[in-house]
């Protein structure tokens, strides 16, 4: 469980690097400018949140089974 959990927030936090490192400023910015760069991160946090949100489920969850 401590292993899925870790690599998670792993994989969030190198998706909001790589989001906010390259994707946006060389991708999104040029081509939305101010709107564009907006939208990503309200995507970003959106999906960030689903993420963690299936964690706390998975532990609800496992909790119930036993």
């Amino acid at each position: 469980m401590k292993k899925k959990l870790i690599l998670r927030v792993i994989g969030i936090g190198m998706f909001h690097a790589v989001l906010y490192l390259y994707i946006v400023p060389f991708v999104i910015y040029p081509k939305f400018g101010n709107n564009g760069f907006k939208f990503t991160i309200v995507v970003a946090i959106i999906i960030s949140i689903a993420v963690l949100g299936t964690i706390f489920l998975e532990t609800k969850n496992k909790r119930r089974e036993k």
